[in-house]
């Protein structure tokens, strides 16, 4: 052995002197099957720097549930709630059930192939298959998890989710309604008092917790201008408000048409008159879109009434999101630039656009040529 290394068949091992929590005594701890001396080492620093700063878990005793619930709980402080939120349900509902007994250590590429071939089998609801977006999420997960666990904590040689292809599903195409069926969409919608809201949707392309977390201070009816710069979540039943876009961007300002504009300040008389009638039950919040005492509504509201309405009028099956498919689509198809687009959809990178819209973009290109032709005829 040599500075903590040794070299044990044909792979390394480190040691280190952990503290007993209890006793404060120090006493051995060996960490082995790195493939060279120099990754060995480099794991063993890793090691040294958990151990002085108090966050050193023995990786012998670690399953690798007690694992990832030891990394969401670091990556807590620097994730969005939703991102957690998303990360716990893959972890507690596909992962852990079949793995997490396991010791950390233990995990070798073969088991990651199983569970990824049991998600995609019969990993959902009732045993039905897991479609493959969300089995390569959960392969997702496990390599930033046991990615930290290398580079960060010095516990595992090597990340073994690297190794292992995680299903591809072929990507939804998306087919947003044409613009008939968005017509008769709107007539219908005028019969509610939420009717600004899918109006909206529709003509500004905002998410659905950016669109109910506008307030009225965010729109200017003068210049027809609308700043987007919140959104609202909902996670384990508690509705939260985020002082930025789920693009991260944080705040983007976009203009509104006449028509839909009038159609606010209409939804703005009504929720006076609703203030009226309420009388010493309304709650004042400033948000535009609330119920009739003032409180904003539930945030799966616009998808019950979405899909109810739509489903009346014999649609095809959509969802909510789709109106911001389709606000999208027809300004993309109408020629307007990419960059514009992604500045509306709140869209950190144009490049975001481009490879949701490729299908559209596509579209565009093939009538090229004969846009060039035409233009200099």
């Amino acid at each position: 052995m040599k500075n903590g290394i040794a070299k044990r068949g044909s792979t390394y091992s480190y040691v280190i002197r952990v503290p007993d929590p209890k006793t404060g005594s120090t006493k051995p701890q060996w960490v082995g099957g790195f493939k060279t001396e120099n990754e060995a080492k480099q794991a063993r620093d890793k090691a040294r720097v958990t151990v002085a700063n108090g966050t050193y878990i023995a990786p012998a005793k670690m399953t690798l549930a007690e694992f990832l619930g030891f990394w969401i709980k670091i990556h807590s402080q620097t994730l969005k709630p939703k991102t957690i939120e998303g990360y716990e349900g893959i972890i507690n509902r596909y992962i852990n059930p079949r793995l997490g007994k396991m010791q950390l250590t233990q995990i070798r590429p073969s088991h990651l192939q199983k569970l990824y071939l049991e998600l995609s089998k019969q990993g959902g609801t009732n045993g039905e298959p897991l479609s493959a977006r969300t089995v390569a999420y959960a392969g997702a997960v496990l390599k930033k998890a046991f990615g930290y666990a290398v580079d960060v904590e010095g516990i595992l040689a090597s990340n073994p989710a690297l190794k292992v292809p995680v299903p591809k599903g072929t990507p939804k195409q998306n087919e947003p309604y044409s613009p008939g069926q968005i017509r008769i969409l709107l007539e219908e919608f005028q019969k509610h008092r939420l009717s600004a809201l899918f109006r909206l949707a529709i003509y500004t392309g905002a998410r659905k917790g950016e669109l109910l977390a506008l307030q009225w201070s965010d729109l200017d009816l003068d210049s027809m201008k609308l700043t987007i710069s919140k959104n609202r979540i909902y996670i384990n039943g508690t509705n939260l408000v985020q002082n930025s876009t789920k693009g991260g961007e944080g705040r983007r300002t976009i203009s509104i048409d006449p028509e839909t504009m009038e159609i606010l300040r209409e939804h703005r008389k009504r929720q006076f008159e609703e203030r009226l009638l309420a009388g010493s039950a309304w709650q004042e919040t400033g948000y535009i879109f609330v119920t009739e005492v003032g409180l904003p509504i539930d945030y799966g509201t616009p998808t019950q009434l979405f899909t109810k309405i739509r489903k009346r009028l014999g649609l095809p099956d959509q969802r909510f999101h789709d109106l911001r498919h389709f606000h999208a689509t027809q300004l993309l198809r109408a020629g307007t630039p990419l960059h514009v687009v992604a500045q509306r959809l709140g869209h950190r990178d144009a490049m975001v656009t481009a490879t949701t819209y490729a299908h559209v973009t596509s579209d565009q290109e093939e009538n090229a040529s004969i846009t060039f032709a035409k233009a200099v005829e």
